[in-house]
């Protein structure tokens, strides 16, 4: 059965599209097209989310159905199947050496004796613990600081600052129009403006470190992030 990857190949090649055309038409990442067509997107994309989403709008850039292809994707490369061992008739299960079961029921012994020990001693452990003092500790806990969004004044444009810590992927939307869709690698730094709102989407938020309108705001939390609007 033809994998995913060769069907969006072959349909790609049959209309004559070179990678980097398609790359600057659907604004994806050359290399993401390429592991699409290998069957190494996973490698790539942390999250299935993601690898079905870039499968789809690739698919129907070609022409293919890109909802079936996404939603036929597993994570799996083709061709991988389980191994299943299988006795046949002649290969009847020989008599278990004299020796063998004389070592097995050694072990079985010292492993009996060896736990027998353990609860012994920890049972000692427990009594000392037992006798002892109770202590009592104060914990003091403190509260992080949260960095909020800053007013906006009307008629005044959004600046949204972006630093990467690692290599991630990040789709950025300013009002309702995309400005990023791809692998941003680590140490990069981009700015975009809005004038309502921003949505950020991405594989790996801690990675990422934001500044809206010069306030900090730190990283986004930790994995996956989709549909994340600034200002709250």
């Amino acid at each position: 059965m033809e994998s995913i990857g060769s069907r969006i190949k072959s349909a790609r090649e049959a209309k004559g599209i070179s990678i980097d055309q398609a790359q600057k038409d659907t604004r994806i990442s050359g290399r993401i097209l390429s592991a699409i067509e290998a069957d190494r997107a996973q490698e790539m994309i942390s999250g299935p989310v993601y690898v079905k989403s870039f499968i789809k709008k690739y698919a129907n850039y070609l022409g293919l159905d890109g909802g079936s292809l996404a939603e036929s994707f597993t994570g799996k490369k083709p061709g991988s199947k389980e191994q299943i061992s299988v006795l046949t008739k002649d290969e009847k299960p020989g008599r278990v050496p004299l020796k063998k079961i004389i070592y097995v029921a050694v072990a079985i012994v010292v492993i009996f004796l060896g736990i027998k020990l353990i609860v012994f001693a920890g049972s000692k452990t427990i009594a000392f613990f037992k006798s002892r003092p109770k202590v009592e500790k104060k914990i003091v806990t403190a509260k992080a600081a949260v960095k909020v969004p800053p007013q906006i004044p009307k008629g005044e444009n959004l600046i949204l600052s972006l630093k990467t810590r690692a290599d991630v992927y990040l789709k950025v939307t300013s009002d309702g129009n995309v400005r990023y869709d791809g692998i941003l690698k680590k140490g990069s730094s981009e700015k975009w403006e809005a004038k309502e709102s921003f949505e950020i989407s991405t594989s790996k938020a801690e990675a990422l470190v934001i500044d809206l309108n010069g306030t900090f705001l730190g990283s986004l939390g930790k994995g996956a992030v989709k549909g994340l609007r600034l200002p709250k």
